[in-house]
């Protein structure tokens, strides 16, 4: 059974989703590594990225849920970002193949813990509703817990994060809404997407609050 750690179901398929899409997409564009852009790293299951984790956490994320040999596939290339992970992804996407049962256990038990203690740090977090929860572990799961990082393309992330100190949680909706600005092109669009989805989400989390108190 998947422990949802204290957020919806809903806000669970959310991530999943903006990640891989369906577990048939999954099975068939993404059991092996990929690199999505930027600065990204060595993806593999559900956004898991290579480039942010040591050698010893991939080796103790993925011991014993995938062979050791595709462990030590993904520890070889720990750290590594931009054009060197990219230079790095022909040589491995031979080597690694992740089941999605595998895939599916890493993302509930290990990055949803790992992503949560980030958002537990902002204030308030624990009087939101499982669905606004969600939103939350879905934007910092997509943008890192980013919400003191200075200049404009962090503008919104910072006004969340004054938003939680201040218990405007009505305003967040308004922030994710506005964070689409970052993302115009066709092959960024779906992480505008992502954060209309994630907006609608919270909204039904703060009404469904309101009805049940």
């Amino acid at each position: 059974m998947i422990d949802l750690h204290g957020i919806s179901p809903v806000a669970f398929d959310l991530i999943v989703n903006a990640e891989v899409s369906s577990r048939a997409t999954y099975e068939r564009d993404y059991r092996r590594p990929e690199r999505p852009g930027g600065q990204s790293g060595i993806t593999v299951g559900i956004g898991y990225d290579c480039g942010y984790s040591s050698a010893s956490v991939i080796r103790q994320d993925w011991e014993n849920k995938i062979p050791d040999a595709m462990v030590q596939t993904l520890c070889g290339v720990a750290g590594l970002k931009g054009q060197a992970a990219q230079n790095r992804l022909a040589s491995v996407r031979n080597r690694v193949d992740v089941p999605w049962g595998a895939a599916l256990d890493v993302f509930s038990n290990v990055s949803i813990p790992k992503y949560l203690r980030s958002c537990h740090a902002l204030a308030h977090f624990d009087e939101l509703p499982p669905d606004c929860r969600g939103v939350l572990l879905s934007l910092v799961y997509n943008r890192g817990a980013s919400f003191s990082k200075a200049g404009p393309r962090y503008a919104e992330m910072r006004a969340i994060g004054a938003d939680m100190a201040a218990r405007r949680f009505a305003d967040i909706p308004r922030q994710l809404r506005s964070m689409k600005r970052l993302w115009v092109t066709p092959s960024v669009r779906g992480v505008a997407i992502r954060r209309e989805q994630e907006a609608r989400l919270f909204e039904q989390g703060l009404g469904e609050r309101k009805i049940a108190a």
